[in-house]
């Protein structure tokens, strides 16, 4: 049986409030957590970044063993649902830790072992959903240029916009599957390519925030286009329709059918731009959300970037610079501390990335929040501002 008195002697205590996050997905993790009052809950990013709850703990339990076990970034965000209180053991009280009570190494071994079993049986009952559902994988085969041709782009692209032959590599084919899906603006049923996130292991979390993965580039994937009304748009953000956008697509769907769109398979990188830039379209409406496209923005400077155009990767971050402050500065936001603190943190990686060094140090210094902050975007911020009065001076 462990001894809690002990171990609070031994660990840190700390407490969190209601909606408190604890710690973010693809953060440094050296400590683990042993829950002694109230409850959590484990999300996990998909694809598109959005979190996905698969698991709470409860008062008793414990988590974020595994970066401490080894030594990676955290696998999940974690979230407190109720006022919480909870012991810190990190790398350099562990061992002694584990020495004075060696029952709370078994009860890591137990609950490790109980979560792998509750994440099988989760994927054996998906296993079984998809294959009654979503029919056969995609086939790995390759269109021909008349078969998958992207015409009359020029409008919908920006000067400067290359051509970028890339195909996406077969093993992407295990990833994906293929499901029906109804479009929200002209109702037609359509097939789309989605992504197993259970398959996807994630590699790290840029400063820029992009998420990248070992073996997939979840980019290409991330743009459901229906071909009926060539509406386009985020995968996790496809039936966010309202009126206004819904009459702007319909009035813009012949010029959109004139691009002569459609995706490959496999899916070439052109297509996948012209993809974003639909979609960039579609949100071009009489009520644009700077938000919105700000992010469309950020998505191609990451294209671009993995294309290797430094002209065109800079334009595209100077116009998600540009939607990003629209956003900050002339809109109300319902977020959190630490969602404005990640957000001016990103404003300062566009302004560095855009040659405005100053501006980027300006909000460094911003983003840094000592009460209801993140220690850990504080820290990331501190260095930053470090590196960059180095390079100023």
């Amino acid at each position: 049986m462990l001894n809690i008195g002990q171990l609070a002697q031994t660990g840190l205590l700390k407490k969190y409030g209601t909606d408190e996050i604890i710690f973010h997905q693809g953060d440094p993790g050296h400590e683990m957590f042993i829950l002694l009052k109230g409850r959590v809950r484990l999300l996990a990013h998909s694809t598109d970044g959005t979190d996905i709850p698969f698991m709470d703990v409860n008062a008793g339990d414990f988590f974020g063993e595994m970066s401490l076990l080894e030594n990676a970034p955290r696998s999940a965000t974690v979230q407190a649902l109720d006022d919480c209180m909870v012991i810190v053991i990190n790398e350099t009280n562990f061992e002694s830790i584990i020495a004075q009570q060696p029952a709370l190494a078994l009860r890591i071994m137990k609950g490790m072992s109980k979560r792998i079993r509750q994440i099988n049986e989760e994927l054996a009952q998906l296993k079984g959903e998809i294959n009654s559902e979503e029919g056969s994988e995609p086939e790995h085969k390759v269109d021909t240029p008349a078969t998958s041709s992207i015409q009359n782009i020029s409008d919908l692209v920006p000067e400067g916009h290359g051509s970028y032959p890339d195909i996406a590599p077969p093993s992407d084919a295990e990833y994906l599957f293929e499901k029906e899906i109804d479009c929200p603006v002209c109702g037609q049923k359509f097939t789309t390519t989605m992504v197993r996130s259970s398959k996807l292991k994630l590699k790290g979390v840029d400063s820029d925030l992009r998420q990248t993965f070992e073996g997939f580039n979840s980019l290409w994937y991330m743009v459901w286009v229906c071909p009926h009304c060539f509406y386009a748009n985020f995968n996790f953000e496809f039936k966010k329709v309202d009126p206004n956008m819904r009459q702007w697509v319909t009035s813009q769907t012949e010029r959109m059918k004139a691009t002569g769109f459609k995706y490959s398979q496999p899916r070439r990188l052109d297509e996948v731009f012209t993809a974003f830039y639909l979609a960039l379209n579609c949100l071009q409406n009489n009520k644009p959300d700077a938000s919105r496209i700000a992010k469309i923005w950020l998505r191609l400077s990451w294209l671009y970037a993995d294309a290797h155009d430094e002209a065109m990767y800079k334009y595209a971050s100077q116009k998600a610079l540009e939607y990003f402050s629209e956003a900050y500065y002339n809109t109300h936001r319902n977020t959190s501390v630490e969602q404005d603190q990640r957000l001016t943190l990103l404003l300062a990686e566009l302004n560095l990335r855009t040659d405005h060094p100053e501006e980027a140090l300006k909000h460094y210094r911003n983003s840094i929040v000592r009460k209801g902050g993140s220690a850990i975007l504080n820290r990331q911020a501190e260095d930053k501002i470090q590196e960059l009065k180095e390079l100023l001076h």
